[in-house]
């Protein structure tokens, strides 16, 4: 009984002095019962080989040359760089032409991305407007634009640092409570993931020449010249100001993405909770058949064992299971989409797969075997999982 109380006083001194990473609260768990069950550990014990086996996130996450998407860069000659100066278009292009154009981060090249695919509409539309042939060689360096658009935004989750980060490195795993921005981390992921679809350029602009034309009829070519010109002028001010506050949010969202790295956080936590408890369940099985509870008699050691449990495992470990459960599947939807994008690569979506897929099968298999084995023994000894 002096065992229990210290056990009890151990958890009341964790509280005022704030919750334990997995790790150690693991530790003191293991510790603790195997001390109670007159077992002691050493090296070759599975609890202390398995923190020794751990794979983490950021042991699987493929390289930077497995990754990145070759991009073919839009050639112009230099007629046809002439013919569209007076389009918007010549300048973005210039632009990428400089020394930092051509060392954009990948978040950088999806805003310029945006920036060309809404020059080329434009552009477009204002050289069909005058009957300019360069019209139709425009056009198709829309389209390939469009066909490539799909690998540029790949290369920002693949290749960015914020998100290697966030799916690698965890720093440190997930708590029950007070994730720093965990919650804004779920928002962010969804926010990179919705940029893979949201240009689909069959353009506005060109649409509302086309109705422009048919009102005006075939005898006023010039009034609806004027008329999609004026609209082309609108329609720049609009995506130039879209484009600019896009830019800032990628950025913001990539932060929070870097500053919570949830992902590497969750999968990190339940690669320690099934490493540790697949091989404690090993030990421990064996170790609680072999306590006397003859005729539902709880004995002292039972009780004790109960406590243990409590303390560590539903006050301690539920909690964090149950945040990292929560957050699973909150993102499960996104890991769903990015496993069936074929702009994404197979060694990317392996490590997805792998992390959150079949590690968390694992892991939800490992706790419900671990209450498995305790719900036997208390109902056995007639005890039940509540405070001491």
């Amino acid at each position: 009984m002096r065992l229990a109380g210290i056990v009890i006083a151990v958890g009341f001194l964790q509280g005022c002095f704030g919750a334990p990473s997995i790790d150690d609260t693991m530790d003191e768990y293991t510790t603790r019962l195997f001390r109670v069950l007159d077992k002691p550990l050493s090296e070759n014990e599975p609890p202390i080989t398995a923190r020794r086996n751990l794979v983490l996130p950021s042991q699987t996450f493929p390289t930077l040359f497995e990754l990145g998407n070759n991009v073919t860069t839009l050639n112009i000659n230099i007629r046809e760089f002439y013919a569209i100066q007076d389009c918007e278009l010549g300048r973005i292009v210039a632009e990428r032409n400089t020394a930092l154009g051509k060392t954009q981060l990948p978040s950088q090249r999806l805003q310029y991305e945006h920036r060309v695919l809404n020059a080329l509409a434009n552009c477009e539309a204002r050289l069909k407007a005058t009957d300019n042939p360069i019209a139709s060689t425009v056009a198709e360096w829309r389209k390939q634009k469009q066909a490539q658009y799909q690998s540029v935004w790949a290369n920002v989750v693949q290749t960015s640092t914020e998100m290697k980060l966030g799916l690698s490195m965890a720093g440190a795993p997930l708590q029950a409570s007070e994730n720093k921005d965990a919650k804004a981390s779920v928002n962010a992921l969804n926010f990179i993931n919705g940029l893979a679809k949201t240009l689909k350029h069959e353009s506005v602009v060109e649409g509302k020449l086309q109705a422009t034309h048919e009102s005006a009829g075939d005898d006023s070519v010039a009034n609806a010249s004027f008329e999609a010109a004026n609209i082309v002028e609108k329609t720049d001010k609009v995506n130039v100001e879209v484009s600019a506050s896009d830019s800032g949010e990628l950025e913001q969202q990539l932060q929070i993405i870097a500053s919570s790295r949830l992902p590497a956080k969750l999968w990190q936590t339940q690669a320690i909770l099934h490493n540790r408890l697949v091989s404690l369940n090993q030990v421990l099985a064996p170790a609680l058949n072999s306590i006397q509870c003859k005729n539902a008699v709880t004995s002292d050691k039972a009780t004790i064992l109960r406590n243990v449990f409590y303390l560590y495992f539903i006050e301690e470990i539920q909690p964090i299971a149950s945040t990292l459960n929560s957050y699973h599947y909150q993102l499960q939807p996104l890991w769903k989409q990015w496993a069936e994008n074929a702009a994404l690569s197979a060694p990317f979506k392996a490590h997805i797969r792998t992390h959150a897929i079949d590690n968390f099968v694992q892991y939800s298999a490992t706790m419900k075997a671990h209450v498995s084995l305790w719900q036997d023994f208390l109902g056995r000894c007639n005890l039940s999982p509540t405070a001491p």
